[in-house]
């Protein structure tokens, strides 16, 4: 898919591993579920430019294409690495909450969206989504993206889980690292005012790159 070579270049930086870490916090799941309404969230992604000098215009033809889709950008900053070889764009982008009774949803605002999918009897499967709009921009977007294709591979995902309410939540954990350890599948429990960094595993990453999601688990909304 020439989808997957376009996200991959933008969530990317030149011979670097670059992780895109979104925190997802659980009042705004809970909220997403009772109000049926999307809730966005900022994610800052740097973006490679070729140099300071056209950083501005360059990522700026990127950020305008984009908008036309209905996906949300905003450039914060350019900056020249320390020997001047390349530049970095720092880009605020938006991750979504969205409810959904399907494990894909047709359009959210964010570049990434976080899909609650009712499964019934309270229980809600999470699934990490690209933006389904991603692969209609690819082509505008193509021609002015002048840095090099990357390999998808290079793109880890790392989705922190923020327990800010008082009650503790329980998760099934999929296929991924929880906390810096491998699981393929297990229960943790998230107290209150407590985290849960979540590493998607080689087969997440490729599942989003080739079919759009991945799973990250499920919970029972009490």
């Amino acid at each position: 898919m020439r989808f997957v070579f376009f996200v991959a270049t933008i969530l990317s930086l030149s011979a670097c591993n670059f992780n895109i870490t979104p925190t997802f916090y659980i009042r705004d799941i809970q909220d997403v579920i009772s109000d049926k309404q999307d809730i966005e969230i900022p994610i800052f992604i740097k973006l490679p430019a070729s140099d300071v000098d056209s950083c501005n215009s360059e990522i700026g033809q990127v950020i305008g294409i984009l908008d036309t889709y209905g996906i949300d950008a905003t450039l914060q900053s350019c900056s020249a690495d320390e020997n001047n070889l390349f530049a970095t764009a720092n880009v605020e982008f938006t991750a979504s909450v969205v409810y959904s009774e399907t494990s894909q949803v047709k359009n959210f605002k964010g570049i990434v969206g976080l899909i609650v999918d009712e499964a019934g009897d309270g229980v809600y499967y999470l699934n990490l989504q690209a933006n389904p709009n991603l692969p209609k921009a690819m082509s505008d977007i193509e021609g002015a993206l002048i840095f090099a294709t990357l390999d998808a591979s290079q793109v880890g995902f790392i989705i922190t889980l923020n327990n800010d309410t008082r009650r503790s939540v329980t998760f099934n954990i999929y296929d991924s690292f929880v906390n810096g350890v491998a699981t393929d599948y297990n229960t943790f429990e998230l107290g209150p005012r407590s985290e849960l960094e979540v590493r998607a595993s080689d087969v997440g990453a490729n599942l989003f790159f080739n079919r759009g999601w991945f799973g990250l688990g499920d919970f029972t909304n009490n």
